[in-house]
């Protein structure tokens, strides 16, 4: 029995004291009417952020763009970066998307996106629609947690004994700083004939931790990449 509580303690230490979901949200919209089996190849596009939004800088971007292409290998068909698709459509296009992509990148993804039925049946984009650190104190809180006693006495025959017990003692504990993590998504498919969407995810997420969004960016682009495959598949 004490061996079972004493584990059962240690858990409830280890769940007390990892970060915690706050709140987390996934809406999807897809096209009942879409085949998505016929899908053999899919260009996938560099993530963005909306204006405003503070990613990090360059360095935090470009381990973003590494995460979301290991994370599009779940779709389990032929990926293409968005820098392949410039490659092959310069080629076929007969133009130099490379360097237009440099002095205006959005003209070459209109571009690729125009012509992106030559080398895919799909594409995918992704934007980080919002990304903030905040934080709130928690008041100082009294609350009522058991404790371990042992008593230690003698028995009639003279023998040193030992009994176990707990008991009900108030705890009182500081006030405290609460970091919530805040990450927002928008993830989306589009079939590359008539360049109609036929997937869309917004997933909303926090957590109570420091600074968590490298994790939190990692699930919900793995999370779309996993449900996106089931489809195909």
């Amino acid at each position: 029995m004490f061996i079972k509580k004493f584990f059962g303690a240690i858990l409830l230490l280890v769940i007390l004291t990892l970060p915690q979901n706050v709140f987390a949200e996934k809406t999807d919209w897809y096209d009942r009417n879409f085949n998505f089996r016929n899908i053999r190849s899919v260009i996938v596009f560099e993530v963005t952020a909306s204006p405003g939004v503070d990613y990090g800088g360059p360095v935090v971007l470009r381990n973003m763009q590494d995460t979301l292409y290991q994370n599009a290998r779940k779709l389990k068909c032929n990926v293409i970066t968005e820098a392949q698709a410039r490659r092959d459509l310069s080629y076929q296009l007969g133009i130099n998307l490379e360097g237009l992509a440099y002095s205006n990148p959005l003209q070459a993804r209109q571009i690729i996106m125009q012509n992106a039925a030559r080398i895919a049946d799909a594409w995918i984009l992704s934007n980080v629609d919002r990304l903030a650190n905040n934080f709130y104190i928690e008041p100082a809180r009294t609350v009522w947690e058991q404790r371990r006693e042992t008593r230690r006495y003698y028995d009639r025959h003279g023998n040193r004994r030992e009994e176990t017990y707990y008991i009900q003692v108030p705890v009182t504990y500081p006030p405290r700083r609460v970091d919530i993590s805040t990450l927002e998504m928008t993830m989306q498919a589009y079939e590359s004939r008539h360049g109609d969407m036929i997937f869309a995810r917004r997933d909303v997420r926090d957590r109570e931790d420091y600074q968590a969004q490298k994790g939190m960016y990692s699930r919900i682009t793995n999370s779309f990449f996993e449900d996106v495959g089931k489809k195909i598949r």
